[in-house]
């Protein structure tokens, strides 16, 4: 069976942007329609989306981006792309795939709530392909090794592309503070070593029952940029 996470180059290429052109079109529509809202009052005037208008905030302190997460009804999460941070907001779903605006033409796509891809940063993660039995690795009870493919547009505009071999090692679940919530979740160390010699690390944390991630911290490639992200109202 072809693995989920295969996908023709086109698709590659061409779809965290063309998701992105829809989530524009949509929070435009949705900024005419709630002019009176606060928190999309930049849309209906032709300014920036909502996710934008949040990042824009800078906020630094933790608290402020706990207190901003429980007054919006709407999923969201605390993202550091490295050259933009905040609180960003939900912007579609589907099939396992979860698309975030960032603000400044950005978007973060999660699959199964790991990185999967990017648009609109300096360099862009164009796809994650991860092949091992299940959904995602760390879907799996005992996570064993698996191999990976990512391709990356770099700072010049050209596509690179390597494979990997990865490892997770989860430990015994521990509370964590996230932005609306303690919960208990286990810390999974992941390694990927790659074709090229290279190796790089991350971590994720899961909850122990439904493995669902509830934050995580990757570099996306050898020599990429690191992505951090933490579930502040969940969307499931």
């Amino acid at each position: 069976m072809t693995s989920p996470y295969r996908q023709g180059r086109a698709a590659v290429q061409s779809r965290p942007r063309a998701a992105f052109s829809r989530l524009s079109r949509r929070w435009r529509r949705l900024g005419l329609g709630l002019g009176a809202s606060a928190l999309l009052a930049g849309c209906a005037s032709g300014g920036a989306s909502p996710a934008a208008a949040i990042l824009g905030d800078a906020l630094s302190d933790p608290r402020d981006l706990a207190g901003q997460a429980a007054e919006i009804p709407f999923a969201s999460l605390v993202l550091d792309a490295g050259d933009r941070r905040g609180l960003v907001v939900l912007g579609a779903e589907a099939a396992g795939e979860t698309y975030w605006p960032a603000g400044d033409g950005g978007l973060v796509t999660l699959r199964h709530e790991g990185l999967h891809a990017t648009a609109g940063l300096p360099a862009d993660l164009l796809d994650s392909d991860y092949r091992g039995p299940g959904e995602a690795p760390w879907r799996a009870a005992s996570p064993a090794e698996f191999a990976v493919t990512r391709t990356w547009q770099d700072a010049d505009g050209l596509p690179r592309r390597l494979s990997a071999r990865g490892r997770l090692r989860c430990e015994a679940a521990q509370p964590v503070e996230l932005p609306l919530a303690t919960l208990a979740l286990e810390r999974c160390a992941m390694t990927l070593r790659w074709e090229n010699g290279a190796t790089t690390a991350g971590v994720l944390w899961r909850e122990p029952h439904s493995r669902r991630l509830w934050a995580g911290e990757e570099q996306a490639w050898p020599e990429g940029p690191t992505i951090r992200w933490e579930v502040a109202r969940q969307w499931w």
